[in-house]
């Protein structure tokens, strides 16, 4: 199986998904290839690949950049050619551009940073192994508000009603949540968030250790990759 990522991060610490590829590197045999679409570096065609997971951002869901439309283009191209998709945060958000435009995405009314428990509305190959609800990390300010035309929704939150998603009955996801987020990874970024001047709300900032729960991810991740 070879799988591409495709690497969405603007901050270097995080260049190359550390997280995403430790996921990907869980299917037997597989081989994993890191694009960087902010560097323009996106292959010249999905076909060669079996699996494409586009990772989470900085950059915001309501920038229009040219490597932004050339990303658009790509996902587009393979879902043309049948390619199993799963969208993270950012890849979330640029699955529902890329379908049915800008005004799919929207500045959030109440951004999410910290533990969201997600509730599952309706069965689906992603969450198969999973309880109704669960709790995993989440960094953002915005989200999709409006699905694109054959796209249904999955699971939601108190402060995002659209936290996960599919294209009719293909495999073809998007996640606003981070399942791929270490313990480690968490309470840093909560840290961080925590010494900023004027400090975003933190979704149960003391309750990290309580509320990471390892299996989230690989369910997710391991149900993408065997669908």
């Amino acid at each position: 199986m070879r799988i591409l990522i495709i690497d969405n991060n603007i901050d270097p610490r995080f260049w190359g998904s550390a997280e995403l590829r430790h996921y990907a590197k869980l299917a037997q045999g597989a081989t994993v290839h890191v694009r960087r679409a902010p560097h323009d570096d996106l292959p010249a065609s999905p076909l060669p690949y079996d699996r494409i997971i586009v990772s989470g951002s900085k950059t915001s869901a309501l920038e229009d950049a040219p490597w932004i439309f050339r990303l658009q283009d790509f996902v587009r191209q393979a879902l043309d050619a049948g390619k199993p998709y799963l969208g993270v945060c950012y890849g979330h958000q640029t699955l529902a551009r890329a379908l049915a435009g800008r005004d799919t995405v929207r500045k959030g009314t109440t951004p999410e940073f910290g533990w969201s428990r997600i509730e599952v509305l309706v069965p689906s190959p992603l969450f198969e192994g999973l309880p109704p609800e669960f709790h995993t990390y989440s960094s953002h300010f915005e989200e999709v508000h409006k699905l694109p035309p054959g796209m249904k929704q999955l699971a939601r939150s108190e402060a995002c009603e659209i936290q996960a998603c599919q294209l009719e009955d293909r495999p073809v996801f998007g996640i606003q949540f981070h399942p791929e987020r270490t313990l480690e990874g968490a309470k840093e970024s909560l840290a961080e968030h925590q010494k900023k001047p004027r400090s975003l709300p933190l979704l149960h900032a003391d309750r990290s250790e309580e509320l990471f729960d390892p299996r989230v991810g690989e369910k997710i991740f391991g149900n993408f990759l065997r669908i």
